[in-house]
Parts: structure tokens; sequence; C-alpha cells
């Protein structure tokens, strides 16, 4: 959690990995990056308001092989379920 910078914002400016994609996590805005496809990792940053942001790291072992989960839909699993323990924003 970085509740001093908007890294969402952040992720965006720097892009500094090949593969950028954003998505939706938990109905927040968040983007998907990673080196190559082969990649067995990911990382997921979700925006969850001004200067509020979660970053979700998923390192599997080895490169990523054929019917291998996805590796980025195991970190936004990971960022979901913190996000759902969370305390209400007022």
């Amino acid at each position: 959690m970085d509740q001093n910078r908007d890294l969402l914002a952040d992720t965006y400016r720097a892009r500094a990995l090949t593969i950028f994609q954003p998505v939706v996590v938990a109905s927040y805005p968040a983007v998907r990056e990673m080196t190559k496809p082969e990649d067995n990792n990911c990382i997921v940053t979700v925006g969850l308001g001004p200067k509020q942001a979660l970053r979700a790291d998923w390192t599997g072992l080895g490169t990523l092989k054929p019917g291998d989960p996805d590796p980025c839909e195991r970190a936004e699993t990971a960022a979901a379920q913190v996000i759902r323990k969370l305390p209400p924003q007022s």
C-alpha cells in the first residue's frame, strides 16, 4: 500500500515494462505489467483513490508453459483479496 504518492499515475508515466495492459480489479482501475509473455511473473498496480494504491506481484518458478495459470490473474486475485479486507473509506 502506498498512501503518499499516486502510484497508478506513476506507473502510467513510467511504463517501465514491455507489456502494459490497463485492466479493472475489484471495480478499481489497474495495470498489468510483464517483461515478456513467457515470463512467469506479473505486477498489478491498482489505484484505490487519490494518492492511494496497491501493488501485487506474482512470481512463479521457471518460464511460463502452456496450461500454466496466468501470473497476472494470480496477482489480480491477490490484490482483490486485499481490497476486500480494507476498511470502508469515508
